[in-house]
This record gives C-alpha cells, structure tokens and sequence, in this order.
C-alpha cells in the first residue's frame, strides 16, 4: 500500500493503492493528502482485521439504483416505492444519475450542485431533503456492497425538514357531527347502509386509533366485545402488515361495540336456506366487488364522502381522526406509554409528536372514554345546527374545562354542580342560611 502524489492540469492529486484479496492492484484518487492518508489508514486497519476491502467502481449512480430498487427497494411499502420513483423521475433521472459512484465520493460538492438545481426548479427544502435520502439509500446500499468505502451524504448539509405537524385532535363533539352526517348521507337508495358503514369506519378510527389502511383490513374476527386485534392493514389495494409489522390490541368502547353487533345482524343477507351471517374471515368494510379498497376507491372516498362530511367542521383528513383516540385516553387518564402502545407508536413518537396534546390535557379532569363519547353523541342529538356550530367554535377557542362552556358540559365530572359553582349563591340559597 502506499500514497502518491502527482500533478494534473486541475492541480495536486493524492492516489491510494493497495492489493484486494485476489492480488488485484486496486486504487483511488483524492484532492486532499489528508482525506489520502485517512483512506490508506482504513485499508491497512481493515486488511489487519480481515475485513472486506473497498474496490474501484466504475458503476454509475442510474446502476446502482436499479440494484437498489431490484434488492431492496421491492421490500418497501408500495406507497413509499411510489414516491421514491416519483423523485428519482423527476430529479435524479437523466440528470444525475449519470455520474460514477466514484466520482461522488471523491467529489461531494456535486450534490450541492444538484440542489441547487433542484432548487432552481422550483422544489421546496421538503422535496431537496428527501431526493437526498433516496440518493443516500442507494449509496448506503453500495458501501454495503463493498462498491464504494464510504457514503459521502453521510457529510453534506442536508436542506431543513418542513416544520413537524403537530397533531390536532377533533373532540368527540366534532367526530359524532360527523358521524351523523354520515348516516344522513343521501343516496340512491334508501335501505343502501353505506351511511352506517361510512359512520362506523370514522369512528373505528377516532375511538380505537386505527390507521385509515388498519380499518380497511379488519375482518369480523378481529373485533371483540370489548377490544379488537389489530394485525394487517390495505395498501394499494392488497392486504399486507402493519405500518410497524406489530400486531396489537386495542381497547374498544362499549358504545362503538355495540354499534359493530348492531351492524353484524345487518349484515345478515338472504340466501336460498335463509339468513346467514358473515363469515370471521370476511371484511368488515369490503370495495364493491368484496376485495380490499382500491387506491381510486379510498381517493374517491375522501372526495365524495369524508370532505363533505367535515366541511365548515375542520381541516382534517380521515387519518386526522385517530389523534382523537389518543386525547380521549390521555384525558380519561391512561398512561402516555399505555396509550403509544395502543395507537402502535413507539415511546418517543408519544412523547415528542403529540407533546402539546399532553401539554394541554396537563391539570384538566379525568373522564372515561365512554363518558366523553357519550355527552358528545347526546349533544349532537340534543342541539341543532346553529348551536352546535356556536359549541364548536366555542370549544375549540376554550378546550380547557376552566375556561368554555362547551369544554365543561363535555368534560367536567359534574357539569351542573360546576356551573352553580360558577353562578355563585342564588338569592333563596342567601335567604336560607
């Protein structure tokens, strides 16, 4: 092994050669003595060690992707290969792609270059950052080949990450509106129980925290009387694991149960020996051709259903929802970490994610689940139009008990005792004593 230096019309050059394990001369280039002699130290320390050792790669980013994308990038959710080859199309295809893996170790300032351009295109500081992680996937996936000795994004600034969502629970008050909404959906006919279905899988999703794919894939076996298993989830129209691969169970509502019974009866069909219910096997919320939801049927789901459903409520996805599961729990008193396990989140994403749901809940007071769900359906019942949209606005400009009128009737342990509190002594209350 040894380190030479030689002159180019660009200017000083330093090359590392050293023998691989079939006595091949192999070698590379550096701009910098240092970056050399730091090179050659790692050869010698992993040949001492008999470690596999780095060879010269002619191969170009485009090769290296379509190895990426045939090994490993198959093992990814089809939604996520989706929009790494939507990147990669857009940015990388054509443009960069052409460039060997050699020259992008030795030369990293090609991927300001590259950002740059990106940049110039119009892109945001979200769609630079997360060009240069599907680059550095592939490059990661070549030092792991033994292709490159090292991923040179590893090192390069890399443009800030959007702003992190924080998570804005709809209150029961606002699921149950629209819940009812849902029932009360118009459609072609009368005795069609999609409004039922369509009610249900929300509040599947508000009052058991499941994911809008999780949902999509129970069948009548995971469902208990008083909890359901939670083990597979629709993506792209199939059926596959979790989005964390766990499986897990939730606890279910007695009022949300009794809905599922109530539906299970309904969905009893006539055939030629009678009434038959569904199998355990079958899908509780099966596409019109019994198959699992389509990309296009769970798209025109939120178009045609669930947007008119929230409009004039909140800005909110079907998604949205089950950060309401994790404030009812919080507010009812459950520990953060029982709740992440529930909700399928790690300690971390509980504590940093939903941070300010726990922040706000912080002194208000406990009140079961059930309690919360049902004060919130009887509201909705009880209240017109009007008036729910001013206990809304209400609720959602004073969320603490202390504060809004809303937030005690739905929250308070004792509503009417707390507003005579409020109220102070009556007149008669004063004559008595």
């Amino acid at each position: 092994m040894s380190v030479r230096a030689y002159e180019t019309q660009d200017g000083k050059r330093w090359q590392v050669q050293w023998r691989d394990a079939q006595k091949k001369l192999r070698g590379k280039t550096f701009t910098s003595k240092s970056e050399a002699q730091a090179f050659d130290a790692d050869v010698k320390a992993k040949k001492f060690k008999g470690d596999a050792l780095p060879r010269a790669s002619r191969q170009t980013l485009a090769q290296a992707y379509d190895d990426w994308l045939r090994l490993l990038g198959s093992q990814l959710a089809p939604s996520t290969q989706r929009g790494y080859q939507a990147l990669w199309n857009a940015h990388v295809k054509g443009k960069f792609d052409g460039h060997s893996l050699t020259a992008l170790v030795n030369d990293p300032q090609l991927f300001d270059e590259l950002v740059a351009e990106i940049r110039d295109r119009g892109a945001g500081p979200s769609t630079q950052r997360k060009v240069l992680i599907v680059i550095s996937s592939v490059l990661s996936a070549a030092v792991k080949w033994n292709k490159i000795s090292t991923n040179p994004l590893w090192q390069v600034s890399k443009p800030s990450a959007a702003p992190q969502r924080y998570p804005r629970p709809l209150p029961p008050l606002v699921i149950e509106r629209i819940r009812r909404r849902l029932y009360r959906r118009k459609v072609r006919d009368e005795m069609d129980p999609r409004g039922t279905y369509d009610a249900l899988l929300v509040g599947l999703m508000a009052y058991a925290g499941l994911r809008p794919g999780e949902a999509l894939a129970l069948t009548w076996e995971n469902l208990g009387a008083t909890n359901l298993q939670i083990e597979r989830a629709v993506s792209e129209g199939a059926i596959g694991p979790t989005k964390t691969r766990h499986i897990r169970t939730v606890p279910l509502p007695s009022i949300v149960s009794n809905e599922i019974a109530t539906l299970r009866l309904n969905r009893a069909f006539a055939t030629s020996t009678g009434r038959q219910e569904p199998k355990v096997t079958d899908l509780v919320f099966p596409g019109h051709d019994g198959k699992p939801w389509s990309v296009t049927a769970m798209r025109n789901w939120r178009n045609r259903v669930w947007k008119p459903a929230v409009k004039g409520l909140a800005q909110a996805r079907p998604y949205d929802c089950r950060h309401s599961f994790v404030s009812l729990h919080l507010r009812a008193g459950a520990s953060p970490l029982e709740v992440a396990k529930w909700a399928g989140h790690s300690p971390s994403v509980m504590f940093n994610h939903y941070a300010n749901v726990i922040d706000e809940l912080a002194g208000e007071p406990v009140l079961p689940v059930e309690e919360q769900i049902s004060r919130a359906r009887e509201m909705v019942m009880r209240e017109d139009a009007e008036s729910l949209d001013r206990l809304v606005d209400d609720l959602a400009e004073h969320p603490q008990v202390s504060d809004g009128t809303a937030a005690l009737h739905l929250y308070a342990p004792d509503p009417e005792a707390e507003l005579a509190r409020r109220r102070g002594p009556t007149l008669s209350d004063l004559v008595d004593h």
